[in-house]
């Protein structure tokens, strides 16, 4: 009897701590959270109609993917950095100007490697449409376009999405709060990279929300943000 006492104790222990754990992300961001909240919410009807265009039935999971990207989003920062990406890189090239934009946070270079897997896949010939690729002026500018709007990033968020499934089928038969987790980490650290490597970048606390990282800076598992999020809000 005491030992089924015991166990039960730490159970309840575990759950208590388990929540507290998962409070911390929205106690921890604050009204910052609070706001990316109020964005998916006010923003859902329309990304939903583009991701599922683009073939994504889980529109929570896909927004859940960007969600920690949507707390760390500055207007302000994101206006200076569309300013250099459109000065630098539209003139230049990916290793110039290449910084985050939009709600999103996609840079230049990520919007650059989706086109030209997504060229080369199937799901070019089922929709109908490509990418200009070239090194040039014109196909940077129209990039850079596509990644200043909302339905532009919401098109590159699902081609993300449909390419990684088809690059992991393995993803299919995961849990939806596993495959949460591949494709945020992926969608943040690097989605060219291996899956052993995204596997392992899962258990790294790399993102933060400061401006400048600084050694007082706190690092959060970007995926667990994400996680967070579909947790409360599944539906």
């Amino acid at each position: 009897m005491n030992c089924k006492r015991t166990i039960a104790l730490w159970l309840l222990l575990i759950i208590g701590a388990v929540t507290a754990f998962s409070y911390n992300y929205h106690k921890a961001f604050g009204n910052n959270w609070n706001l990316a909240v109020e964005c998916v919410n006010a923003n859902h009807a329309e990304w939903s109609k583009t991701l599922r265009e683009m073939g994504i039935t889980d529109v929570r999971l896909a927004e859940a993917i960007v969600f920690p990207e949507l707390i760390r989003y500055s207007r302000w920062r994101n206006e200076i950095e569309k300013t250099a990406v459109t000065g630098l890189y539209v003139t230049g090239c990916k290793e110039k100007g290449n910084y985050s934009i939009g709600l999103f946070q996609m840079r230049p270079s990520f919007a650059e490697d989706v086109e030209r897997e997504w060229n080369t896949s199937p799901l070019a010939q089922e929709y109908g449409f490509s990418f200009d690729v070239s090194d040039n002026i014109s196909a940077r500018r129209s990039r850079v376009m596509r990644l200043s709007t909302n339905e532009g990033q919401c098109r590159y968020l699902a081609m993300f999405i449909r390419l990684q499934l088809l690059r992991h089928p393995q993803l299919l038969k995961m849990s939806r709060k596993e495959r949460l987790c591949y494709l945020a980490t992926a969608y943040n650290r690097s989605h060219t990279a291996s899956w052993s490597s995204i596997v392992r970048m899962q258990k790294q606390r790399s993102f933060h929300t400061d401006i400048i990282r600084t050694k007082s800076t706190q690092m959060y598992r970007y995926c667990e943000i994400s996680a967070e999020f579909l947790r409360r809000y599944s539906q």
